[in-house]
């Protein structure tokens, strides 16, 4: 396979498909100049600000004719933008898939950040691709490499939050739901065997956020442990 440049340091690394999928399934005075309307066609690309990292992020990607195909996210507004060599390409709503000749960006997102952002090659492969210096996905993957210990437990404790949350919160719904007028005169209304109070219900939503943000980082994703913090999808 062919070589690819790292996109933010220029080094050669190995095979481009060397990324794995990891499931599939603030604000200042610049973020006007994020927001609508789209950059032009041949606009250079904008440095990335970190006081914007709430707003947006931004992956980049080595191609093998040496060109650098960069996705910015602008999640406000759930679109997202190409840019080729640092001259932008196309602007779409999400999710989207990019062509670049023979190969494409798939681009989606979830209520807490990235979901899928990955090369398919024209063999099928797939690379995900590399978090810009400052976003929140890059700060998370530093984290890992430099205290992995730290890392793993934080992506444990967001699998508990989550799983806690599904127990305690589903029923709840399920009981809501069900006294609806429109199920109500269908069915008969589910009592839930769990009644917690409105400040438990909040924390666990407050929790059940924060670990949506850390499987989002790490691009970790479950069809069911993930279903309450599902936004867009892909």
């Amino acid at each position: 396979m062919s070589d690819w440049r790292d996109p933010w340091d220029g080094a050669r690394q190995g095979s481009r498909y060397d990324g794995r999928i990891d499931g599939c399934d603030g604000f200042d005075g610049d973020a006007g100049a994020w927001s609508t309307p789209a950059p032009e066609p041949g606009a250079s690309l904008p440095p990335f600000r970190r006081s914007l990292s709430l707003q947006r992020t931004r992956f980049a990607v080595g191609l093998p004719d040496a060109s650098t195909a960069t996705v910015d996210v602008d999640h406000l507004s759930g679109r997202a933008s190409l840019y080729r060599d640092d001259r932008h390409v196309r602007t779409s709503d999400m999710p989207v898939r990019f062509p670049l000749g023979s190969e494409a960006i798939v681009v989606a997102a979830s209520r807490y950040g990235m979901r899928r952002i990955h090369l398919i090659g024209a063999d099928g492969s797939e690379r995900r691709l590399d978090p810009a210096p400052g976003t929140p996905e890059h700060w998370r993957a530093q984290l890992s490499r430099r205290h992995p210990g730290v890392g793993r437990t934080l992506a444990a404790c967001a699998v508990i939050v989550l799983t806690v949350d599904l127990i305690l919160v589903a029923p709840q719904l399920l009981e809501l739901v069900t006294h609806l007028r429109f199920w109500a005169d269908r069915c008969s209304p589910f009592v839930s065997p769990v009644d917690l109070p409105v400040w438990a219900n909040t924390a666990l939503a407050i929790s059940a956020g924060l670990a949506g943000i850390e499987r989002a980082l790490t691009f970790r994703h479950h069809r069911l442990l993930d279903a309450e913090t599902d936004g867009i999808g892909s």
